[in-house]
């Protein structure tokens, strides 16, 4: 039960997400909105790169990902730091196509697992993931606020 509702709230909320690819154009997604500090580039590869971090823990499928988006896209970053090694969108995209279908193989039991350790109060998988949900869902509201002020 508790696996077939994160996947609804994580296919729903990785839509919004998604959508800005076809609502928004690359040009746009280079720009930083007045009374913003980084741009919806930097978003999407936030977005991508935390939600990584549970993704690769409940699928074994731990990549270089985590630490390079970590680089560009973790907190206190910004476009500022952007160099020629900085995942580009067509790349951050197809990160994000593929996190929900590796999501979808996860088992319940690998939900109940415990984390390696704590995180920000949290003990279990399921609920490091649920935040990361949670997480995505005002970032994909944050990217509509950007989105329609770059307009």
């Amino acid at each position: 039960m508790a696996k077939e509702t994160l996947l609804f709230q994580v296919k729903t909320s990785r839509k919004w997400i998604l959508d800005t690819f076809e609502q928004v154009s690359e040009e746009d997604m280079m720009k930083i909105p007045e009374g913003f500090k980084n741009n919806i580039h930097w978003q999407l590869g936030h977005v991508a790169g935390m939600m990584e971090l549970p993704t690769a823990a409940l699928t074994g499928s731990k990549t270089e990902d985590s630490q390079r988006y970590k680089k560009y896209f973790g907190y206190g970053t910004s476009p500022d730091d952007f160099d020629d090694e900085t995942p580009a969108l067509d790349e951050i995209k197809a990160l994000l196509e593929g996190q929900v279908p590796r999501l979808e193989d996860i088992t319940e039991e690998s939900l109940d697992e415990d984390l390696p350790r704590e995180f920000m109060g949290m003990t279990k998988r399921y609920e490091q993931l649920s935040f990361m949900i949670l997480h995505e869902s005002l970032h994909a509201g944050k990217i509509q606020e950007m989105a329609k002020l770059i307009e």
